[in-house]
């Protein structure tokens, strides 16, 4: 086991990278979101996020970075997209429901494929896990992080592995580049890279 930090250094020049911690280590999540972005102010950042409204996950981001990020966009559920957005500058973009893991990819596609510096954000397989069979999500993620690499774009992705069966989370581990895993105490983190 290691602290944060020592984790976060060891997988430090990953593609992707899978943060397995309960609810209580959220805290962290902050740091660990800055892992993957080399420059705040050229981010240029997707999410997947049926928790909250895109701006709140906006303003949660700038406030990780300590800027505005370059480009964002989320891709969420009709009734999450309904906030005002003020003066943010975050594209949403809409699917019925996160069962809907093809229309997913499909909105996640162009900004692939557009975006020279682009880092996908899960913030819940949690989540898409209530609404899509497990074997279906890890077809889904593999599609998805063949994208990346080929696209030469990054992803973190956020699980509680205290709500699901070991055998999907070990399957899940297989897709990643790297998986930082917390005890949940604060030198409890470790990292196994693939």
């Amino acid at each position: 086991m290691a602290s944060l930090d020592q984790a976060l250094a060891e997988a430090a020049d990953v593609g992707t990278v899978l943060v397995l911690r309960p609810q209580s280590a959220r805290s962290a999540d902050e740091e660990i979101k800055r892992l993957l972005i080399d420059d705040p102010e050229s981010a240029q950042l997707l999410a997947v996020c049926f928790s909250r409204s895109p701006a709140t996950w906006y303003d949660e981001w700038c406030e990780v970075l300590g800027t505005a990020p370059d480009a964002a966009a989320v891709v969420t559920t009709p009734d999450l997209a309904d906030s005002d957005l003020g003066d943010r500058d975050v594209a949403v973009e809409n699917v019925a429901t996160p069962s809907n893991l093809t229309g997913i990819g499909v909105k996640a596609t162009p900004y692939l494929t557009e975006w020279s510096d682009a880092v996908v954000v899960i913030d819940s397989l949690s989540v898409l896990l209530q609404y899509a069979d497990p074997q279906i999500l890890y077809r889904f993620l593999h599609v998805l992080t063949t994208r990346l690499q080929t696209a030469d774009a990054r992803g973190q992705f956020f699980l509680d592995p205290n709500l699901l069966d070991d055998q999907t989370v070990e399957l899940l581990k297989t897709l990643f580049d790297a998986v930082i895993e917390s005890d949940g105490t604060e030198d409890g983190w470790s990292v196994l890279l693939r």
